[in-house]
């Protein structure tokens, strides 16, 4: 199957609509700062929104197979959609394993967005896998203690958008403290806020049956909501980390490789 390259997303959709029937964008994001994606430039075409964790778009994804278009993939990997002419990128991936995965019902080609600078993904491979020493300056305060990200922020220096990423290394267990402030009126929250009562403090993992509406209702101050992390007190396996961390450092290398020598798609 052959790969192109992109430098206008938009137009690379309107191309691949033009010549097949079933197009399926890959909107899923990765890296640390995206440039998002705006569908309103494609908004004249007959575009489709799904996620396969969201069922009420499932009527999405069977009309787009019925009629044919535009399928927007919220996800970072498009293989649950099924049969598909293209598959376009919305963001270069980080890895080799996300293109190869997400292209595996895809019948004729797949276009990548060749980024303006390599930066971006670069610092991405920084805050997800961390040096070793990096994350030992991190270890020597949290270590069998319990803190929120600005807490963790303050003690090392380091920005909150940072450790929010790094701290991910070291394997904290969330606990949610969730707090009741305003009852909200939107029957889809109801089950959620019953179930929060009077409040309570739990693992991220036991509110997973609530999560979504649970964010909603902080976002719109229904709710108070701080998440505190419980770091271990075994120390790391650093080694380990390292040869995390240079997989990624050369799966992003295979990536930039590819990626540089594949032929624009709109001049094909």
């Amino acid at each position: 199957m052959k790969i192109y390259a992109t430098s206008d997303i938009a137009a690379s959709i309107r191309k691949a609509h033009g010549d097949f029937t079933h197009v399926l964008v890959n909107r899923g994001y990765t890296t640390i700062k995206p440039i998002f994606f705006r569908s309103s430039k494609i908004a004249d075409l007959p575009v489709y929104q799904w996620a396969w964790w969201d069922k009420a778009t499932d009527g999405q994804l069977h009309r787009w197979r019925e009629r044919g278009g535009i399928l927007i993939d919220r996800y970072t990997f498009s293989d649950k959609a099924g049969s598909n002419d293209v598959v376009v990128f919305v963001e270069c991936p980080l890895t080799m394993k996300r293109i190869q995965k997400s292209v595996v019902n895809t019948a004729e080609y797949a276009v990548i967005p060749r980024p303006h600078t390599w930066r971006v993904h670069e610092e991405c491979i920084e805050l997800r896998t961390p040096t070793a020493e990096r994350l030992r300056v991190l270890w020597g305060i949290c270590r069998g203690t319990r803190l929120t990200d600005a807490e963790l922020a303050d003690l090392s220096g380091i920005p909150k958008q940072h450790v929010m990423y790094m701290r991910k290394s070291l394997k904290p267990a969330e606990e949610w403290t969730i707090k009741p402030r305003l009852a909200p009126e939107f029957a889809g929250f109801v089950d959620a806020w019953e179930w929060i009562g009077a409040g309570r403090t739990v693992s991220r993992k036991d509110a997973r049956a609530h999560k979504v509406a649970i964010r909603e209702m902080a976002r719109l101050g229904h709710i108070a909501l701080e998440k505190i992390q419980q770091y271990p007190a075994d120390e790391p396996d650093w080694e380990k980390l390292e040869k995390k961390r240079a997989a990624a450092i050369a799966d992003l290398a295979e990536v930039r490789s590819l990626v540089e020598t594949l032929p624009d798609h709109l001049q094909t």
